[in-house]
């Protein structure tokens, strides 16, 4: 399995139509090959700029080309936004110093082998920037949203593909690694440790995990859970002109536009078909105070709710939705 990670909107400014968005493609490494094969005949129409494709160069019949190419191969698309026009640059800065200095409060929990690099990325919190701050916050969002799906979807489709995964990042250095680009991978690992203990994603009785079943691990409680630091171990930040990375930075793009209204419905109609379907709309957004209702006041409120909260693919096969009914009806009975 190949995931494709990008972002969209520079994570700053406080005022309406500060948007930015993070997303994540998984494309199945079955599929891959044929999807670069068919995106060829589509990328020789589209513009070009330094020899890559922009999403934000795209028209509306561009976009909806390649999310339709996309919809019929089995990918999983996942978004996260945040909307600063909705926060204060000064409650954001108190939350991002309560987060530091509760993780570092923290590491005595840790083991004594790791102890140091959650020192070191709990104290990376407090001195790294606001909007990479934000960015990151956003992308381990999307990341366990991601990785709770994937794994439900195609244990019941392709459960081979579950045995590997490679994490591509856009990156942003094309000579090294970027310091913060170290921090954000590892620092990914105990992020994501974390939310999936709070929300831990479900799994289901019908499908098969025997190839996941390399990534799990039994924690301190008992109970069985994911190694993360071994699901993210194939990760790169990569450069170079890729179609995975493409596709991505379409997708991501088209959902900002959306959010921020220069993108009209021919552009976005169909991206809900390459996400699962789940009741809650499926564009995410991040909210760093307790007004958790201001979403619903926001301009795009209505697009979200109407065109990303139906129409998704389905979770269950049509025939574990079978047998997944003919149990509930055994119980009932």
């Amino acid at each position: 399995m190949h995931v494709f990670i990008d972002e969209s909107g520079s994570f700053t400014g406080f005022h309406t139509g500060s948007i930015s968005v993070v997303g994540a493609l998984a494309i199945p490494d079955a599929k891959l090959d044929f999807l670069k094969k068919k995106y060829t005949k589509i990328r020789a129409r589209l513009p070009l700029e330094k020899g890559e494709v922009k999403g934000r160069l795209l028209n509306e019949a561009q976009i909806d080309e390649v999310v339709t190419l996309l919809a019929r191969n089995e990918v999983l698309f996942e978004s996260t936004a945040i909307d600063l026009g909705m926060h204060t640059e000064q409650a954001v800065l108190a939350y991002k110093k309560r987060h530091g200095e509760e993780m570092l409060a923290k590491v005595p929990n840790f083991a004594q082998d790791v102890r140091s690099d959650v020192e070191k990325a709990s104290r990376q919190i407090l001195e790294t920037s606001l909007p990479l701050y934000l960015q990151a916050l956003t992308t381990f969002e999307v990341l366990h949203r991601l990785i709770g799906h994937v794994t439900m979807y195609f244990c019941q489709r392709r459960p081979s593909e579950l045995g590997l995964f490679a994490w591509i990042v856009d990156g942003k250095d094309p000579v090294a690694v970027t310091q913060w680009e170290t921090w954000w991978s590892q620092y990914a690992q105990g992020a994501l440790a974390t939310m999936s203990k709070r929300r831990p994603a479900p799994m289901l009785t019908v499908g098969d995990y025997s190839f996941y079943d390399r990534f799990s691990v039994i924690g301190d409680d008992g109970e069985k859970g994911t190694d993360l630091k071994l699901l993210l171990k194939d990760i790169r930040f990569s450069t170079k002109v890729e179609e995975g990375l493409e596709f991505v930075d379409i997708l991501t793009n088209a959902i900002r536009r959306t959010l921020t209204g220069s993108l009209q419905k021919d552009g976005w109609k169909n991206i809900h078909r390459l996400m699962v379907h789940r009741n809650e709309t499926y564009l995410q957004f991040i909210l760093l105070g307790e007004d958790q209702d201001v979403m619903k006041r926001a301009s795009y409120g209505k697009v979200v709710n109407d065109g990303f909260s139906s129409g998704g693919k389905s979770m269950l096969t049509p025939s574990n939705q079978r047998r997944v009914a003919d149990e509930v009806a055994k119980e009932g009975g």
